[in-house]
């Protein structure tokens, strides 16, 4: 069996990949969870910042806690935001599906455009909460 959080990471890699309209904005598939160091802006990196037993009496469960950051390359905000729509429009659509696993929810819970002082550019991240259950046997 599959750990939920990587069939959660798949699952989302999936969708983004899917969404047509984010390929377009990132010219190309350029969705990782490690990019190379010459890899082309704009990027998406995807990380699993942690998961934690979330079961209840009756079912095994998982609470995740996911960041999607966007690396643009420039400080264009409307890009940055442009980017974050289709994040939350591929992410909000209940047909994710995972192996070995049921997705109960996914909610975003905040998505913020900041300063990267060190790369001098902007940096659009998106956290997102969600809570998976193991299928029956």
């Amino acid at each position: 069996m599959m750990l939920a959080s990587r069939s959660l990471e798949q699952a989302i890699f999936n969708a983004l990949k899917a969404d047509n309209t984010l390929i377009e904005f990132l010219g190309g598939v350029r969705i990782y969870d490690e990019p190379r160091r010459d890899s082309a802006f704009p990027y998406l990196t995807v990380t699993t910042s942690y998961t934690r037993d979330w079961s209840t009496g009756t079912e095994a469960g998982d609470e995740h806690r996911l960041m999607i950051t966007v690396w643009a390359g420039s400080n264009d905000r409307m890009l940055q935001q442009e980017i974050l729509a289709c994040l939350r429009a591929s992410l909000t659509d209940p047909a994710l599906s995972l192996t070995d696993h049921h997705l109960v929810n996914l909610q975003i819970e905040r998505c913020e455009i900041r300063p990267d002082r060190k790369n001098r550019l902007l940096q659009g991240v998106m956290q997102i909460r969600a809570v998976t259950e193991e299928y029956a046997q």
